[in-house]
């Protein structure tokens, strides 16, 4: 049995999976209604995370980073319930699709539809993460804004931060975590020796150097007592400087970004075009 013969099996076999899946789907709405009521997770899904872990298990390398990834993007609401499983799974379906490709074009280079069609997942994820990282970047200044006009008006450091997670956004999510992580095993919200407050230990988790910074920062104004609102309104001011220093490079980089998609979408093309134009009636005299 040839290589080619073995892709298109495992193709054929991935397509009567899906539409098998498909019809269990649509006839079994109720039953999956009421596992979503009770609570508990329908078999089918719990069956391809199972497939998608047992293929992780068994790659050359680790997909750890891809949880960080998808954790991130479940921070700015995206691929709520996924798991890494399901992850690997669904790339195993997209792969497992493009590998038909080989029954019309058997060619070596085809063999480049399947390979991104399987990594798209993936590209996917990473992106909307990186999307949701840059977005809890941005909220930083405003959050410390918020906690140092609170510190400002005589409020513990504590209350201040339970205030800010109540904004909109992944790093309010963040701190909500904290708060709530504190509540749940007892420990200190902020630092007190030898003990780690639960804040750091969770921002330490995002491996975002300014949200751990951040969490730093915020350890320093709880041990500072009274000079903790001038503190805080130090860190703010330094975070909105170099907030507005970052916006002021990306806006200089803009132009240099937008001449790169102007000669990809409309010079690229309409260069094309006019070789096309030209060399067509060439070819066919030459032809002829």
């Amino acid at each position: 049995m040839t290589l080619s013969q073995v892709l298109m099996g495992g193709s054929l076999a991935l397509l009567v999976y899906v539409l098998f899946s498909s019809l269990l789907r649509s006839s079994g709405a109720r039953r999956k209604g009421l596992d979503a009521y009770y609570g508990s997770e329908p078999a089918e899904r719990a069956r391809q995370e199972r497939i998608g872990l047992s293929v992780a298990r068994r790659l050359p390398f680790s997909l750890i980073q891809w949880e960080d990834h998808l954790r991130w993007a479940q921070l700015g609401g995206h691929f709520k319930g996924w798991t890494l499983g399901g992850l690997v799974f669904q790339a195993l379906l997209f792969g497992g699709a493009g590998l038909l490709v080989l029954l019309l074009n058997p060619a070596p280079a085809a063999l480049l539809i399947p390979a991104g069609l399987a990594a798209y997942p993936f590209v996917r994820v990473r992106s909307k993460a990186n999307t949701v990282r840059k977005q809890a970047v941005r909220a930083l200044p405003e959050a410390a804004g918020l906690i140092a006009a609170e510190l400002a008006a005589s409020v513990p450091v504590e209350t201040a931060l339970v205030r800010a997670a109540a904004l909109p956004g992944p790093l309010a999510i963040l701190i909500q975590e904290s708060v709530e992580n504190a509540r749940a095993t007892g420990r200190p919200l902020f630092s007190r020796k030898p003990v780690r407050g639960a804040m750091v230990e969770v921002f330490a988790e995002t491996r975002l150097p300014q949200l751990i910074a951040f969490a730093t920062q915020l350890d320093l104004v709880a041990v500072k007592g009274v000079g903790g609102a001038e503190l805080m309104s130090e860190i703010a001011r330094s975070l909105g400087q170099e907030y507005r220093g970052r916006l002021v490079m990306e806006v200089e980089k803009l132009d240099s970004r937008l001449m790169v998609m102007v000669s990809l979408f409309f010079f690229v093309p309409f260069v094309a075009l006019l070789l096309g134009a030209l060399m067509i009636p060439t070819l066919q005299m030459m032809g002829g």
